[in-house]
């Protein structure tokens, strides 16, 4: 048979190799058509070039879990980016919580009740913040804040010793003389230093309590003294009576 009589066959046998190449190393989507566009698919689902490796992972994973109750935290759903041939997690979430950055490798440690984690920083409500925040803070919220409680841990420098025996306690004219020269407490901000650097929650009472420390230690050095003063009104009283009386006889 001349070679152009096979040229169809040819055409023919190297489409049907392609085509079950394909289809061998691929599955179908399955569902039925619908207006929302909604597709349906059993089992799992991996988009993207996949990083072959100790833990390979596609740009887009979507996980059946293996169980539902429990202690299971099978993930079901990876976000990835690829970055210098290598693969890391930007979102995931898994049958208890979801994170963001690579968090799930800390779940172990983290609360059971705990929703969302971050692995590294996080920006809340950036679209109010009108300048670069600085490299040092792990969470940045470009508006304002409300919770029913905030905990403060590791504070250096608690104002207790104030309470110890060497303490040197500035006298009510020292403070007096500051505040006329500095216009402010001793140990407390400025106005500016305030509206530049803003405060630290829990340097601030610090030195709030030590101020309070500061009022209770002359509170009761003047309470002594008032004490005293009462004392020594009531023998003059007394003093003064018995002379009016020793006079009338």
């Amino acid at each position: 048979m001349p070679i152009t009589d096979r040229t169809p066959t040819l055409f023919f046998a190297t489409f049907l190799f392609f085509a079950m190449t394909a289809i061998s190393h691929a599955q179908q989507w399955n569902g039925p058509a619908n207006p929302n566009g909604t597709i349906w698919r059993p089992g799992n689902v991996a988009v993207g070039e996949q990083v072959r490796g100790d833990d390979p992972r596609a740009m887009l994973e979507v996980t059946r879990p293996l169980a539902m109750a429990g202690e299971s935290d099978d993930r079901l759903f990876s976000a990835n980016m690829h970055y210098k041939g290598d693969m890391s997690p930007r979102f995931e979430v898994d049958t208890r919580r979801a994170y963001a950055g690579g968090a799930r490798s800390k779940a172990g440690i983290l609360a059971a009740d705990l929703d969302f984690a971050v692995h590294r920083k996080a920006a809340i409500g950036v679209v109010n913040l009108t300048e670069r925040s600085p490299s040092d803070y792990m969470l940045v919220v470009g508006g304002k804040i409300l919770a029913e409680e905030v905990r403060i841990k590791l504070i250096k420098d608690w104002a207790d010793h104030v309470f110890t025996t060497g303490y040197r306690l500035k006298t009510l004219p020292e403070v007096e003389h500051f505040i006329h020269t500095h216009h402010h407490l001793p140990d407390i901000p400025t106005a500016e230093e305030v509206e530049t650097d803003g405060i630290s929650l829990g340097q601030m009472q610090a030195k709030l309590l030590l101020k309070i420390e500061e009022l209770t230690l002359h509170l009761i050095e003047q309470n002594k003294t008032i004490e005293t003063l009462q004392r020594t009104l009531a023998h003059m009283k007394h003093n003064n009576a018995l002379s009016s009386s020793t006079a009338h006889r």
